[in-house]
């Protein structure tokens, strides 16, 4: 493994942001709305605050053990077998989530484009690009994606405009009116595909200071599911809250709605070139993560001779594993939030556990060089908006920002059955919120991308 891989943190933010969003457009729309209805919108709360933890754990870990990667992190301090059990454990997720996403991938393409091109075939054009970006480094993928993330936001951003005469915006109104349980299971559900944020744990290496990295991951996952409540908001108003709990595919449903004018209704097939580059950038940096991994337990720190045996392996894995879509979007909707959150969080506190303890008996650890604390410090060509306020204190503002949130949606799931009227009001908070908390975490990456010059 190349020690010199090195990205920024726009790359970083970009590629959490690809994460959050690209394999969830294809696979978690659907139950969301078939659970929540005209809530579902509100179903990504609960995964920020878990993304926030594992960003403030990422942080943590570049801090103490600056240069390395999670599966290195996890050798040097459970030791060779107990690192080697938690890699395991960790690549196995990282598997899962790549079958699952070359599956979905291989049967949209099949269900939509490609009717009479077997799937077999589909799924090795998809083993075709691992093995060509599996030669090279992270650097490369987070290039590919730094062109074409960009233009998903800018088409996603745009279509509140090119849906504005399909709007109504009764079809999703009243808001807040579903059973908390209901909501909380929405929520739950929503997890899975927040956990997979966990593979930028492979990349840890290619950042040395703690809070571009911490905040690049806030920044970039926030974004995403910003982008995701849009969409999500946007299939409520335009189609309704029952066609779409019956659709496969609420979102390419949604582009089919727009006509702008009668030689421009075929926008979806624009859309999709746009939206496959995404989902293709994410599987590859799993895929590069996966190497990683591997190549951390056999020692082998040249992961390319090992990159077309385990491409073919992941597209045979692929093609055994799942025989319809359905099985696909019932295996992301309701099997990967329990691979998710029954062994991330165990890997998260026997790793946070195991460094503390070996902090306690080392009184000087291997703090990173360029995270010495001076962050809050603002240098001069700092602008006014920026300086008025400390990195912290431009995080914890982001803190406060979603557990107020957090607050609009309980106040309003409460009285909203009462009065309507203070239901749209929590609605309307909570949105303002989320914005706002996009704001703040793209201050963070600035703050701390312009101490960083200033020192």
């Amino acid at each position: 493994m190349d020690k010199k891989q090195v990205i920024n943190q726009r790359q970083m933010a970009w590629l959490a942001s690809s994460v959050i969003t690209s394999g969830g457009i294809f696979t978690l729309q659907n139950v969301l709305i078939r659970v929540s209805e005209m809530d579902a919108w509100f179903s990504y709360i609960l995964s920020v605050f878990y993304i926030f933890v594992i960003a403030a754990f990422f942080g943590y870990l570049v801090k103490m053990f600056p240069k390395l990667n999670i599966f290195e992190i996890s050798i040097h301090v459970l030791g060779r077998w107990g690192g080697t059990a938690v890699n395991l454990l960790i690549l196995f997720h990282f598997w899962q989530i790549l079958v699952q996403d070359m599956a979905s991938a291989s049967k949209y393409n099949s269900t939509l484009l490609l009717h009479n091109t077997p799937l077999e075939i589909l799924v090795l054009m998809s083993c075709l690009y691992l093995i060509y970006f599996g030669r090279s480094s992270v650097e490369i993928v987070a290039r590919v994606n730094d062109m074409f993330y960009p233009l998903f936001v800018i088409a996603t951003l745009s279509m509140p405009l090119l849906l504005s005469n399909e709007f109504n915006l009764q079809l999703a109104m009243p808001v807040l009116t579903m059973p908390f349980k209901q909501l909380a299971f929405s929520n739950l559900l929503a997890i899975g595909s927040a956990g997979d944020i966990f593979i930028l744990g492979a990349f840890l290496h290619t950042m040395y200071n703690a809070n571009q990295i911490r905040s690049a991951i806030r920044h970039g996952s926030l974004l995403g599911i910003c982008l995701f409540t849009l969409l999500i908001f946007l299939v409520l108003t335009v189609l309704g809250p029952k066609m779409p709990a019956n659709f496969i595919y609420p979102a390419y449903n949604l582009v089919q709605v727009i006509h702008v004018t009668d030689f421009l209704d075929r926008l979806d097939i624009v859309l999709m070139t746009i939206w496959l580059p995404v989902l293709g950038c994410k599987m590859i940096a799993i895929y590069l993560a996966i190497l990683l991994g591997i190549s951390s337990i056999i020692k082998e720190r040249n992961y390319p001779i090992i990159n077309k045996q385990v491409a073919l392996l992941v597209a045979l894995t692929t093609i055994l594993s799942f025989k319809s879509i359905t099985e696909v979007l019932a295996f992301a909707n309701f099997s990967m939030p329990l691979i998710v959150l029954g062994y991330q969080p165990f890997v998260i506190g026997i790793l946070f556990a195991a460094a503390r303890i070996r902090l306690r008996k080392q009184p000087q650890p291997a703090v990173s060089p360029r995270d010495n604390g001076n962050s809050n410090a603002p240098p001069e060509q700092m602008t006014k908006i920026t300086a008025r306020f400390s990195y912290r204190q431009w995080v914890w503002l982001g803190n406060i920002l979603i557990v107020f949130s957090t607050g609009c949606i309980v106040i309003g799931l409460a009285f909203g059955k009462y009065k309507p009227i203070m239901s749209t009001a929590c609605a309307m908070c909570f949105a303002c919120c989320l914005f706002l908390t996009v704001l703040t975490t793209y201050m963070e990456v600035s703050l701390s991308k312009q101490s960083e010059v200033g020192k």
